[in-house]
């Protein structure tokens, strides 16, 4: 049986509004066209299992490397002919977004891959496989049209073994199309485009606002592209929903399975599945297995895999990230049809309904996060960056990132479940989208696909619906004449709903709200402003810019633009994300006389806001704050925006002071400004957090007052840590200091002496 009719249906919901209005009623309802079939399985006798099949098929065959391509809409439009002649195509490396590879295109590119096929697999189950094209793709095999796909983050498939030739050449044509949409008329507050901050956000290249705010296009076949070879039958999804009783003490990996049988009668097969720890050693449980007929067509199969005593899976700081593996095995006398495998951890997240605060297994754990946007072009990324920026938020004392309105390459989320990471995840919704029929469609059927995608990651503790949303964002009424403050609100909606019913096991939030995102010191007020009481739990956005090191600036600009001192200059410093009206006018961070002088200002500023408002939040933890995420980590192309680590993985300051304010044994200091007059009775507080869940009895708490080498104040005050806490240990009041520049330095040891966390902060005092 083939397996295209989902992707041809897709390609008629996509293609005509009144079929998509019918499937929308449908798809809303809920109703399923899969069968369901549940079985009761047996612990294996060993003896009764070859561990080595007789028949070994291959996974997959890569079909990267060099492709052909042209761009725009050729005519005639004919590229898809097997017959047709490419050989004047220039040459494109797959997996690779075109911007990269010196393709500053955009719309219609045309790729072709001509391969062949060892005569062996032909009988086999050989499905088409892209783990990734931005934004939609026609594809076509030796002439034959296989499908259409919208979306640029989620693998699809088709099913090849009739399509392919086993004696010759095979061409295989992809028609990718990642357009510029209308400006005003339909960008950017009515996009359907859903590629969130990859095609409209302040850090993508030329802004937010400009009319260039789609310039560098993130289109291609980004990820890899194969052939999945097996026999007669397929698995294509497996889902592990963790089950844990409320002592933690027994385990239920709930496996549900999707498998096509590709034939036309029912088969009766052996399925085997078994946990395997990976991260740690423990034995080795039996497999389970399960007699089962697979009727033709799709076969929906739950199985239940006990374990006793698991291990869990804990962020870094509270523990270690105990992963296991459920392997799947189809076979009939031994003979192996298809295997698959996928990593899941045991573990229970929850918001809790009436504090609003986080439980990781029943503990409740602050969490003290970043944004993050890794790059516009997702190929860019490997493991190994992705790596280095992880090991640097851990430096950075982070427990937790926000995905910010998109989705990243799915290694991300592979390093994030083995380093002990939670990620909260946003849909690729920012700003202003349609409201058609047609894109609530689209939508719902995208964050589905998210969920279906990132389900068995561990590291995953929320979905995210949208970033600001107009009937949120009221800022809207003076960018947008036609601003409407209903839209997008049933979208938003629908989206939930559907979500609500497809994933229990994690939070949903409908929406990153404006209330979320306080930009005081940026986009209103004065950095000061963090210091006092806020009445929102969580703190999703908070930061300011800041340039890149003098080195990284000139691989930006050329040695003229390297001071924005002209018109003409400050427009392309604006192109690469600057803001000076909020910069000099809400900031008021001084422009000085050099390059230099005004890398040092904009670095100081966002350090001392990033410091200032990260420790007022912990010191209002559970009162009522508990999570907090500072915007941005890394800037995401060569530019001037909110990173505290640059494109080039330089860090700031403001990295030092995020590192700082967020130790988990944190000695806070409450100093309400930086300026003093002689004359004034200076007041500071003394807190102490403690976000682990361990305490520290005989602890000591040491503060100094230096001006310039000299001591001026000194004591020490012995506490005992509670912990998961946070209170303040001491009220300072330092009157009639002389003038000059202080240093105010914090720090608390154990019985040890060992130190467990320090701070300090800056202040001047001049006279009259």
């Amino acid at each position: 049986m083939n397996f295209n009719w989902k992707h041809n249906l897709y390609s008629l919901l996509r293609r005509f509004p009144f079929v998509r209005s019918i499937w929308a009623l449908l798809f809303i309802l809920g109703i399923s066209l899969t069968i369901a079939i549940h079985s009761t399985p047996t612990v294996a006798n060993p003896a009764q299992l070859e561990t080595k099949p007789s028949l070994t098929i291959p996974a997959s065959i890569l079909l990267g490397g060099e492709w052909k391509f042209a761009s725009g809409h050729l005519q005639p439009d004919n590229a898809y002919l097997p017959t047709f002649n490419d050989r004047n195509w220039k040459s494109i490396q797959v997996p690779g977004n075109w911007f990269l590879q010196g393709q500053d295109l955009s719309g219609v590119v045309w790729y072709r891959r001509h391969f062949q096929i060892d005569r062996s697999l032909k009988g086999k189950v050989i499905q088409l496989v892209f783990d990734g094209v931005d934004y939609t793709g026609d594809v076509w095999l030796n002439g034959h049209y296989l499908g259409f796909h919208e979306g640029y983050f989620q693998p699809f498939r088709f099913v090849v073994s009739e399509q392919l030739k086993y004696e010759t050449e095979n061409i295989l044509v992809v028609k990718v199309n990642s357009p510029v949409e209308e400006p005003e008329k339909v960008w950017s507050l009515h996009k359907r485009i859903i590629k969130g901050v990859l095609n409209h956000h302040d850090t993508r290249p030329g802004g937010a606002w400009s009319v260039r705010g789609q310039e560098q296009n993130t289109g291609g076949i980004w990820a890899p592209v194969s052939l999945q070879i097996s026999d007669r039958v397929a698995i294509t999804q497996q889902q592990v929903t963790p089950k844990l009783d409320g002592r933690l003490q027994n385990g239920i990996a709930h496996v549900d399975l999707t498998i096509i049988n590709h034939t036309a009668k029912p088969q009766a097969v052996k399925l085997s599945l078994q946990l395997q720890p990976i991260n740690f050693q423990d034995t080795i449980d039996t497999p389970i297995i399960q007699e089962q007929i697979l009727k033709p067509g799709t076969n929906q199969i739950a199985v239940d895999l006990p374990k006793p005593d698991p291990h869990l899976w804990w962020t870094w700081e509270h523990g270690k990230p105990d992963l296991y593996r459920v392997n799947t095995q189809i076979l009939v006398k031994n003979k192996l049809l298809d295997r698959s495998s996928t990593t899941f951890g045991f573990r229970t997240i929850r918001r809790n309904p009436q504090s609003q605060s986080w439980e990781l297994n029943g503990r409740r754990m602050f969490l003290r996060g970043t944004n993050y946007i890794a790059s516009q072009w997702l190929s860019e990324m490997t493991r190994e960056k992705y790596s280095i920026d992880l090991k640097l938020m851990q430096q950075a004392n982070i427990n937790s990132i926000r995905v910010h309105a998109h989705i990243e390459a799915e290694e991300f989320y592979h390093l994030c479940d083995e380093m002990g990471l939670l990620v909260w995840q946003d849909f690729p919704l920012q700003w202003g989208y349609s409201d058609t029929s047609e894109f609530v469609v689209e939508a719902t059927q995208q964050a589905n696909d998210m969920v279906t995608m990132l389900y068995n990651h561990p590291s995953i503790f929320a979905w995210s619906i949208h970033n600001e949303p107009p009937w949120d964002a009221t800022w809207m009424k003076d960018k947008y004449p036609d601003y409407n403050p209903k839209q997008n609100r049933y979208l938003d909606e629908t989206i939930y709903n559907s979500l609500r019913s497809r994933d229990s096991t994690r939070h949903l939030h409908l929406a990153s709200t404006t209330q979320e995102h306080p930009w005081y010191g940026w986009y209103s007020g004065k950095w000061q402003d963090y210091g006092k009481p806020t009445k929102e739990p969580l703190i999703t956005e908070f930061g300011a810019q800041a340039l890149p090191n003098l080195s990284s600036l000139e691989r930006i600009f050329t040695a003229a633009e390297l001071f924005p001192n002209t018109p003409a200059k400050l427009e392309k410093w604006k192109y690469h994300n600057f803001q000076p009206h909020e910069t000099f006018n809400i900031a008021k961070v001084p422009i000085g006389k050099t390059t230099q002088e005004l890398i040092d200002n904009t670095q100081q500023y966002q350090a001392q806001l990033t410091q200032f408002a990260a420790e007022s939040y912990r010191r209002q933890r559970y009162q009522p704050v508990s999570a907090i995420f500072q915007f941005m980590f890394v800037e995401d192309w060569p530019s001037i925006n909110w990173g505290i680590v640059d494109y080039w993985r330089q860090t700031k300051p403001g990295y030092e002071m995020l590192k700082r304010a967020y130790q988990p044994i944190l000695p806070s200091i409450f100093l309400t400004k930086q300026q003093w007059k002689v004359g004034d009775s200076i007041p500071v507080e003394l807190w102490l957090i403690n976000d682990l869940w361990k305490s520290m009895p005989n602890a000591v708490l040491t503060y100094t007052l230096k001006r310039v080498n000299q001591i001026i104040e000194q004591d020490s005050i012995a506490i005992a840590i509670i912990p998961d806490s946070g209170k303040q240990i001491k009220k300072l009041n330092l009157p009639n200091l002389a003038s000059g520049n202080y240093q105010l330095l914090v720090r608390v040891t154990d019985s040890q002496e060992k130190i467990l966390g320090e701070n300090s902060v800056k202040f001047d005092v001049t006279k009259l």
